[in-house]
């Protein structure tokens, strides 16, 4: 509360979009970009041994950007940047980062389902943009109520754990997530923009660079774990331009506004948590990513026109 003072860094009710009843620190980023920046100087100063950076110059490389997304976030959160420049910093960052870092650059697409192997050869540069956009966007989208940005971090680290992907992360992160997440729900502290933009930035890079260094992760696999928050960022964008608007321009039409007219909040939360896992927990226990694709998009479908109406 302090600190947020001092930048003047709040999260004021408007009993629009946001409803809860005080003005609340959006102090969750830099929570977390601490807890990150401890991990990489304990990992640059050689005290456990990474699988996934080569040398000391990627750990600089990843801090640094993780940094430039969470003042991004930062500064939004203070003044609200216009969507199309917040855009075009997304995309000259990633640019940069791909030219530092080949390993980030998703040159094909390989399946659970089958030995087919898809190269997107001139189009990789192009096609890992999109990813990280996408889930940048898409996971900035889907703050809106307490708990359900950070529970669905927690949900993807544990998974981190599961895929065997930077184990010395996932388990920093899970128990930052969960002390955050009590302050949350108290109203006490907000992830901001600062924090889910730091957070989906993280989340997509280890993703696209474990899956590049040959982790046992599959592309319809990550994609089952993000589809939710990408069918939430795709709906909202068409619904935004059919009205003449900017895609990313805030509105309360979100999955959770929709769903908190017809429930209660905790109820809102709840069920929202259990749309965003079963893609992958109903794969997990059926084995088919297709079938559970299916399933998943006709249950989305059906509860959005639910809601909607």
């Amino acid at each position: 509360m302090k600190i947020s003072k001092i930048y003047n860094v709040f999260d004021y009710p408007d009993k629009v979009r946001k409803i809860h009843k005080n003005p609340t620190p959006l102090f969750g980023g830099f929570v977390i970009f601490i807890n990150l920046l401890a991990y990489c100087l304990v990992e640059y100063f050689g005290y456990f041994e990474s699988n996934y950076f080569d040398n000391k110059y990627e750990i600089l490389i990843f801090l640094f950007f993780a940094f430039l997304f969470f003042f991004i976030g930062f500064v939004d959160d203070k003044y609200s940047i216009k969507p199309n420049l917040k855009l075009l910093s997304y995309i000259l960052l990633i640019i940069l980062l791909m030219s530092l870092d080949k390993d980030l650059i998703i040159r094909n697409a390989t399946f659970s389902f089958s030995n087919f192997i898809f190269n997107f050869n001139n189009f990789s540069i192009f096609f890992t943009i999109l990813c990280f956009l996408l889930f940048i966007n898409s996971f900035n989208m889907l703050d809106g109520i307490n708990g359900q940005a950070a529970s669905y971090s927690l949900y993807v680290f544990i998974l981190f754990i599961f895929f065997n992907i930077n184990l010395i992360l996932s388990i920093n992160l899970i128990l930052v997530l969960l002390i955050f997440l009590y302050f949350n729900f108290k109203d006490k502290m907000f992830l901001g923009d600062s924090g889910t933009i730091l957070l989906g930035f993280v989340i997509s890079y280890f993703f696209i660079k474990s899956y590049n260094l040959g982790g046992n992760i599959f592309s319809d696999e990550i994609f089952l774990i993000m589809m939710i928050p990408g069918y939430e960022l795709v709906r909202l964008a068409v619904q935004r331009l059919l009205k003449k608007k900017h895609p990313f321009s805030p509105d309360n039409y979100h999955i959770h506004h929709l769903l908190i007219k017809k429930v209660k909040l905790l109820n809102c939360y709840l069920f929202i948590q259990i749309l965003l896992v079963f893609p992958f927990i109903f794969y997990f226990f059926i084995s088919s990513s297709v079938i559970s694709l299916i399933v998943s998009s006709i249950i989305y479908i059906l509860l959005i026109i639910k809601i909607s109406k």
